[in-house]
């Protein structure tokens, strides 16, 4: 049985915060593994799984080599989430390209969690350990390269991307891969607005997970978490990935009813001793 040890950081309200992979937990308890969550770096503590859940962009470096020691090392090689680092469609300004374009914020979440925790350390008169991050918008969709506003182009919080979404008469769609290890859900849901939110959704449909984006795992070192892509005449685009991801209130149900199932996914890991 494993000993699991899930980092965290310092500042995460990780026992308040509705993250998914707490879901795991009974289904690991009940397989005999023990779990222990820990804020920062618990510097001589042993276990045989250290689970690398830090909720903000960019991985401090100092978390992947504590990781480095141990014999499973979950998510340790996925560091840095970033738009300009997941994206394939990034659009500087002089290039040529008809269609729609969407800004988003370059840090995951427009930067919330990096603002939260430098909120948290000023409250115990502590440095912030982001003081170079200020807020950001998260999504605005514009007609054309040229109606983004010139302030966006010379604003390293943004990025702009192709405008690429799956749509048909129900409206937009948005398909969710989650997985640990080898074990995995995939659905695509439905919203009338532009941008799929979790408490717009509308239908929910049960899809199979396409070749290119096992690649893009691969790609981008994760052992677990959730991409979110859609289907752009035919062609899979990654719109972004997540390795601490939660769950949209109404679909609280469906994202517990398949922990037991991901949970299982450690087991693969501890095969690979990866």
């Amino acid at each position: 049985m494993a000993r699991i040890l899930v980092l965290t950081h310092e500042y995460d309200q990780f026992a308040e915060r509705g993250y998914m992979v707490k879901g795991c937990f009974d289904a690991w308890r009940r397989a005999g593994h023990s779990i222990q969550a820990v804020w920062g770096i618990p510097w001589g503590l042993e276990a045989d799984v250290v689970f690398v859940h830090v909720d903000v962009s960019v991985v401090p470096e100092e978390f992947t080599r504590f990781a480095a020691q141990f014999p499973v090392g979950v998510n340790r090689n996925a560091t840095d989430i970033r738009k300009h680092r997941v994206s394939r469609n990034l659009l500087r300004q002089e290039d040529h390209w008809d269609g729609e374009v969407i800004v988003k914020s370059d840090l995951n979440f427009g930067g919330e969690r990096e603002l939260h925790y430098n909120q948290m350390a000023l409250q115990r008169s502590r440095l912030p350990p982001y003081p170079s991050v200020e807020a950001a918008f998260t999504y605005s969709i514009y007609s054309s390269i040229a109606s983004v506003p010139q302030n966006i182009w010379a604003d390293p919080r943004y990025v702009v991307e192709r405008f690429l979404p799956e749509r048909d008469d129900r409206g937009y769609w948005l398909r969710c891969w989650v997985f640990f290890g080898d074990a995995e859900r995939c659905n695509r849901y439905c919203c009338p607005d532009p941008i799929v939110k979790g408490r717009n959704i509308i239908a929910r449909e049960q899809i199979a997970v396409p070749d290119e984006l096992r690649m893009e795992r691969e790609r981008l070192g994760f052992d677990y978490g959730k991409f979110d892509f859609v289907l752009h005449d035919g062609k899979v685009v990654l719109l972004d990935a997540n390795r601490t991801p939660g769950g949209a209130p109404n679909i609280t149900d469906l994202v517990r009813s398949g922990s037991q199932h991901l949970a299982a996914g450690i087991d693969s890991l501890l095969r690979r001793g990866k």
